[in-house]
């Protein structure tokens, strides 16, 4: 599902928070991963809003594309996204995932008669077993995310929540 909503916003986050809460408390396994947009602080400067705005829906779109239904795809800043994909329980799996929405990001699209190709950068963690281990799992994420972003374009980086702390 894709939700066009901006994660920036409190209910938003909220909801997006509850469903982490809620995969954490019922212990299956699950895949968190923050996507970057690589280099769309530049697209946005140069190009405006409206194109922005029409290439992060065709971002949101393809990486929803490459999911089930049940997964989750909804922005979490300005040019990021999170992806939630249930039943993940090893990283090689999660990694591969990440690699195909790097992919999928990348094939051209062309808005306004401008050509473009969107890169990415992925932190991933996976779903701790306790419920209160989801804040963790956000930031471990983030931090993943982080590195992945300084390590360059279409990059994955790969955090593992340490079970047992809470925030």
């Amino acid at each position: 599902m894709f939700d066009s909503t901006d994660l920036l916003q409190k209910a938003p986050r909220r909801r997006f928070e509850r469903i982490l809460f809620d995969r954490c408390r019922a212990g299956e396994p699950f895949a968190l991963m923050l996507v970057n947009l690589d280099g769309f602080k530049n697209v946005s400067a140069r190009f405006g809003a409206n194109v922005t705005d029409l290439l992060l829906f065709e971002a949101g779109s393809r990486l929803r594309e490459k999911l089930k239904a049940g997964d989750l795809v909804t922005r979490s800043g300005h040019h990021q996204f999170a992806v939630f994909v249930q039943g993940v329980d090893e990283m090689e799996t999660a990694n591969r995932i990440a690699k195909d929405l790097i992919e999928r990001l990348q094939s051209p699209v062309t808005v306004t008669g401008t050509r473009f190709r969107l890169d990415a950068s992925i932190g991933i963690s996976l779903g701790p077993k306790q419920s209160g281990e989801w804040k963790l799992l956000l930031q471990d994420t983030d931090r993943a995310a982080h590195e992945a972003k300084t390590e360059g374009r279409g990059r994955i980086s790969i955090s593992f929540a340490i079970p047992g702390h809470d925030d």
